[in-house]
């Protein structure tokens, strides 16, 4: 019985020698593993800093243009305006001609009738 004693611990011995092998092996992948993603979380920080730069570059471009939009936008109205009041100045101003033409036709009409 000594015999099958002394191989069952053989046997033991061995699978505790397998085990053990394995599990630094599952060790060393799981470092790996970690490792791998330890490198993608670093590269995913680095391109999100990359792209909220540019983002962030965008946003203050855009906001320029806005504000130049929104200066261009009072000057047309300004423009605007100023052509509503010359608009209105033109139109006097042709009145007061016709006013002017009418009375000016009339009294050639009172002339040309005495002679």
């Amino acid at each position: 019985m000594g015999e099958r004693v002394d191989g069952v611990i053989e046997r033991l011995t061995s699978v505790e020698t397998k085990v053990d092998s394995l599990a630094a092996t599952m060790d060393r992948r799981f470092d790996e593993v970690a490792a791998g993603l330890g490198e993608q979380r670093r590269y995913t920080d680095f391109a999100y800093e990359r792209l909220n730069g540019k983002i962030s570059r965008l946003d203050d471009r855009v906001s320029r243009l806005d504000d130049k939009v929104s200066r261009l936008d009072d000057k047309a109205s300004r423009l605007d305006d100023r052509m509503s009041t010359i608009e209105k100045e033109m139109h006097s101003g042709f009145a007061q001609m016709d006013q002017i033409f009418l009375r000016l036709d009339q009294k050639l009409d009172q002339l040309i009738d005495r002679a």
